[in-house]
């Protein structure tokens, strides 16, 4: 038996003292991920990293920065997950990574199949996630989100569509619910003034705060005109955090920093030991071009890092381990 819900849990593993935190990041990088293994097997991949977060508070004014460093690849900061199972000839498209008790947990948004991540490089399967209520078609879930709220993990997916909008909940053995979200998808629309509109949100990152009993949603991409993917790539980038107390009765909107068009958050987590803090990923995929950045932020819509350049692909989970 567990003392403490697994989301209490999840915050309390680290100190108010805390000042170096081990994060791993995972990359989707969609059609690139194919490829031929030694032995024959075509199979799908994704980088798995591992960097350090250092929490700087300056003695003289308190202020808090952050400052990422890079552990080479020599040294255990960059292995490759395997994956043998696809959809559609499309597989290992890994768009968040939650720990769950002590399991580092995966999610592709291509199969919907959910892995733990064992021994930093290894992938073990543990349940597939379909589509909608899981009932009307054979065709894996898009998960984009996932948290923990008590001792379930909740997964969610991008809510543009009425099948984007249900959630799944998974308990400690991966035992299976499905939820319509529609109405609480239509509620954030409604507070960053798109419902009514031919727009649409994108949703990639969110996290349920067990301390103040919150939700917080930062949507990648926020428009009031239809979806157009070129424009979409390059201008719908959002800098907008949503706040929901538990029922979505209360939601209300946070700017966080300076919005930078082609930019949108597809991962963010609170850090353990300062509830108010939180590490985030933004990605940018313009045609071929992709990159991910680094930033830290609080709840109250102060930024504590600036966008730090990682990678020339994209980055769509991160975790604090």
């Amino acid at each position: 038996m567990h003392s403490k819900p697994a989301d209490i849990e999840r915050l309390e593993r680290h100190r108010a003292d805390t000042s170096e935190y081990m994060l791993a990041i995972i990359t989707d990088e969609d059609q690139a991920s194919q490829v031929d293994l030694e032995d024959g097997q075509v199979a799908w991949q994704s980088t798995i990293r591992y960097d350090r977060l250092h929490r700087v508070v300056d003695p003289t004014t308190g202020e808090v920065d952050y400052r990422i460093e890079e552990i080479p690849r020599e040294e255990g900061g960059e292995y490759r997950l395997i994956s043998l199972i696809a959809e559609g000839g499309r597989g290992a498209e890994f768009s968040e990574l939650v720990l769950f008790g002590e399991r580092l947990i995966a999610f592709d948004d291509r199969t919907g199949l959910v892995c733990e991540v064992r021994n930093r490089d290894q992938l073990v399967p543990r349940q597939i996630l379909m589509t909608g209520s899981g009932d009307e078609r054979f065709k894996g879930f898009k998960s984009e989100w996932a948290t923990l709220k008590g001792d379930r993990l909740i997964v969610g997916s991008h809510g543009k569509k009425p099948e984007e909008e249900w959630i799944k909940c998974l308990d400690r053995d991966y035992r299976l619910e499905s939820h319509d979200w529609h109405e609480r998808y239509r509620r954030m629309r409604e507070a960053l003034g798109v419902e009514g509109t031919p727009g649409y949100v994108v949703h990639e990152a969110a996290e349920w705060h067990p301390l103040s009993k919150r939700w917080y949603f930062f949507p990648r991409k926020i428009s009031t005109e239809p979806f157009d993917e070129p424009v979409d790539e390059r201008e719908r980038g959002g800098n907008t955090l949503i706040v929901a107390d538990e029922a979505f009765e209360d939601v209300r909107t946070v700017t966080v920093g300076e919005r930078v068009p082609e930019r949108g958050v597809s991962s963010f987590k609170i850090l353990p030991g300062h509830p108010n803090e939180c590490v985030g990923l933004k990605s940018v995929e313009i045609g071929d071009r992709t990159e991910t950045y680094l930033f830290c932020f609080d709840l109250d819509g102060n930024v504590l890092k600036e966008d730090t350049f990682l990678g020339a692909y994209k980055c769509e989970g991160v975790e604090i381990l």
